[in-house]
């Protein structure tokens, strides 16, 4: 599912954490990655477009090592009225089929603050898009800075709500079953929807055992203790986030869209909700059609 990921760097120094945890990508089958940086042309950012030289041998410095752990590493440098659209312009021309951008807060008491650019491009992927968290460092500034991604796949967190929008997700799931160290799935239902709907339950857990028995077929291993209907009152992405924190979850992967979860566009996903209440890597996975 995952051969070609294209990397979205803007190059400022705490986005060195994101090139130390590519090389990980192997595991999700990523063979090849192409760096890029895309030049913000506009009427207060045109002094940056001669910087291209420099950015290229700044990308080749970051892609050498990369390429001498087996991957095959390209280096682009695109400038753009709209970094967003560039983006993801440059990620169907060398055909990716996951696009990697970074996300972190200013400080260790601050939460997450995705830019523009970011935000934009989690509206407008109709790819898997992999939102790498970064945390700041003991001096808490936003140039030093350390990822969290030892190793992705160690445990991952599937978060379904049994749309037809979480199935793309459920199969990344499926996917990246066979080489995660082990898998739980959550579902959030609400309280009040319960006593509405008595049945709801045994039917969300009915389902949850169905999409388990796909990732054990597919070669995973389901941490049955956490993979059950969970109930709250609060935001799912609370919920997930929760979740997430009390099983130490390496990657929390979820649907773009989906009923009552993910269909806000204001920030295009549920996924930046989560990634900044859980602080975490969060996989993000449109429908093919989205």
């Amino acid at each position: 599912m995952f051969e070609t990921a294209l990397v979205a760097l803007d190059l400022a120094p705490a986005e060195a954490p994101i090139v130390d945890c590519l090389a990980a990508l192997r595991k999700w089958g990523v063979r090849k990655l192409v760096l890029n940086h895309v030049i913000h042309v506009g009427y207060t950012h045109a002094a940056s477009y001669d910087h291209e030289a420099k950015l290229l041998t700044w990308l080749e410095e970051r892609a050498e090592p990369l390429r001498k752990s087996g991957l095959a590493v390209e280096v682009q440098v695109r400038a753009a009225g709209v970094p967003a659209d560039a983006i993801l312009a440059a990620a169907k021309d060398v055909e990716a089929d996951l696009v990697v951008i970074g996300s972190r807060s200013e400080s260790r008491v601050k939460t997450l603050f995705l830019g523009s650019v970011a935000r934009a491009v989690i509206q407008q992927t109709s790819l898997p898009l992999l939102l790498q968290w970064i945390e700041p460092t003991a001096e808490a500034t936003a140039e030093t800075c350390e990822a969290v991604c030892t190793d992705t796949l160690r445990h991952v967190l599937l978060a379904t709500d049994f749309s037809s929008h979480a199935a793309a997700a459920e199969a990344a799931t499926e996917t990246l079953a066979a080489a995660a160290g082990r898998t739980t799935i959550v579902h959030v239902i609400r309280q009040a929807d319960v006593e509405q709907t008595p049945h709801l339950q045994v039917m969300a857990e009915a389902a949850l055992a169905t999409i388990r028995g796909r990732i054990e077929a597919a070669g995973g291993t389901v941490d049955t203790r956490l993979a059950a209907t969970r109930l709250a009152e609060s935001e799912p992405a609370a919920t997930i986030a929760k979740v997430a924190a009390d099983i130490d979850a390496s990657l929390i992967i979820v649907g773009k869209h989906g009923q009552g979860w993910v269909e806000s566009l204001l920030i295009g996903s549920t996924a930046a909700a989560v990634c900044e209440t859980a602080r975490r890597p969060v996989l993000m996975v449109p429908l093919a059609s989205d």
